[in-house]
C-alpha cells in the first residue's frame, strides 16, 4: 500500500542483466529506486495560492503541500532552516513564485518518462549498481536544487525544481545522472565530502561524476550540465597546466580552505582557481585516464589504486604529455 496517494510514487525495480532475470542468485542485488513526485501537490497548492496575499500563501503552503509530506520536510528542517524561516519565505520565496512557475511547469512536463529513461540509460552503463533508495522531485522552498541525505532512514537523492529553474536550468536529469553516479561510485571508492578526506578524493569523486554526467547526457545544455558558474569550464580548460600544478601542491590537503577554493565556494575570488574549478579539473583527469581505462574500471578503483593514477594524470596534464599509449 502507498502511504500517501499524493506521493505519486513510481516504484521501479530493475532486473539487471540476462542472468539476473533468469537466476537472481547468480547476480548482484538489483538496483531499486523509488521515485516520489511531489509536484502534483505543489501545483494544487499554487492553483489555490497564486492570487492570494502572502500570508494566505504561507498557510496554503503548509496545508496543501508541506503537510502531505510532513515526514520528509521534518528530515529537511535542519539543513533548510534558513530558507524555511517564515519571515525569509514571505519576503524572498512566495513573492518570487510567479516569476518561476512557468519554467517549473516546463521542467516537470513528462517528468516520469524522463526519469525512467535516465535510470535505464544509467543502469545500462553501470549494470552492477545495487543502490536501493529514494529519489524525491519537489519544490524545495529554494533550499536546494540537488541534495543527498537520509530521509526516513533511507538513502535519498532530492531535486528542488524551484531552485533548479531559478538557477537557469531547465532539465533535472543531468543532475540525476551526477547523483546516481555518486551512489554507484561509493560502492567501490571510500569517500565522504564532509569527513575531511584528502582533497584529491573530492577531485576524483566530483570529476568522475561530472565526466559520466556529460557522457550520458550528450545533448544537454552547458547550463543544465554545469555544477560551476558560467565561464569556469573555459577558464580551467585554458589554464589546465597551471591549475594541475597548483592542485598537486594541495593534493593531500585536508584543510577546509582548500576544499572551499577548489570545490565549495561558488563565489570564490581566488586569483588562481576559478570558482569550483576542481570539478572541471577532475573531468580533465577522468578524460586523461579514459584514454587507457574503461569507465567501469575507473569507477571500481579503491583509494589505494586510484591515488597514484590520478597523481600521474595531473602530472601528465602539467607536462602536456600524451598518455594514450
Amino acid at each position: 500500500m502507498l502511504k500517501n496517494r499524493m506521493d505519486r510514487k513510481i516504484a521501479t525495480i530493475v532486473c539487471l542483466g540476462f542472468l539476473a532475470c533468469l537466476s537472481p542468485a547468480l547476480a548482484a542485488p538489483a538496483a531499486s529506486f523509488t521515485i516520489h513526485d511531489f509536484m502534483p501537490d505543489f501545483w494544487q497548492f499554487w492553483t489555490a495560492a497564486e492570487n492570494q496575499p502572502v500570508e494566505r500563501q504561507a498557510e496554503l503552503w503548509q496545508s496543501l503541500y508541506v503537510g502531505k509530506h510532513q515526514a520528509v520536510f521534518n528530515d529537511l528542517a535542519g539543513p533548510c532552516k534558513d530558507q524555511w524561516d517564515p519571515a525569509w519565505a514571505r519576503t524572498r520565496y512566495f513573492p518570487n513564485l510567479p516569476k518561476i512557475t512557468p519554467a517549473m511547469r516546463d521542467a516537470t512536463a513528462g517528468l516520469s518518462e524522463k526519469l525512467a529513461a535516465t535510470q535505464a540509460r544509467f543502469l545500462k552503463q553501470f549494470p552492477d549498481m545495487h543502490w536501493a533508495g529514494d529519489i524525491y522531485v519537489m519544490a524545495s522552498g529554494y533550499c536546494f536544487n540537488g541534495r543527498a541525505q537520509e530521509i526516513q532512514g533511507r538513502g535519498a537523492i532530492l531535486f528542488g525544481t524551484d531552485a533548479t529553474v531559478a538557477l537557469g536550468q531547465k532539465d533535472i536529469t543531468p543532475g540525476m545522472t551526477h547523483e546516481l553516479f555518486h551512489r554507484y561510485h561509493f560502492q567501490f571508492f571510500d569517500f565522504k565530502a564532509s569527513s575531511n578526506y584528502p582533497l584529491w578524493t573530492t577531485l576524483w569523486a566530483e570529476g568522475m561524476a561530472q565526466y559520466i554526467c556529460e557522457k550520458l547526457n550528450p545533448t544537454a545544455s552547458e547550463v543544465d550540465l554545469s555544477h560551476v558558474p558560467a565561464g569556469s569550464v573555459e577558464k580551467v580548460d585554458a589554464n589546465r597546466r597551471e591549475l594541475a600544478a597548483d592542485f598537486l601542491k594541495k593534493f593531500n590537503s585536508t584543510q577546509e580552505i582548500d576544499a572551499k577554493v577548489w570545490f565549495n565556494d561558488i563565489r570564490s575570488q581566488d586569483p588562481v582557481v576559478p570558482p569550483r574549478g576542481g570539478y572541471e579539473l577532475g573531468v580533465l583527469v577522468a578524460k586523461e585516464l579514459a584514454k587507457r581505462y574503461s569507465d567501469q574500471t575507473m569507477a571500481h578503483w579503491p583509494q589505494s589504486e586510484a591515488k597514484p593514477k590520478i597523481q600521474a594524470a595531473l602530472e601528465a596534464i602539467v607536462e602536456g604529455r600524451d598518455t594514450s599509449r
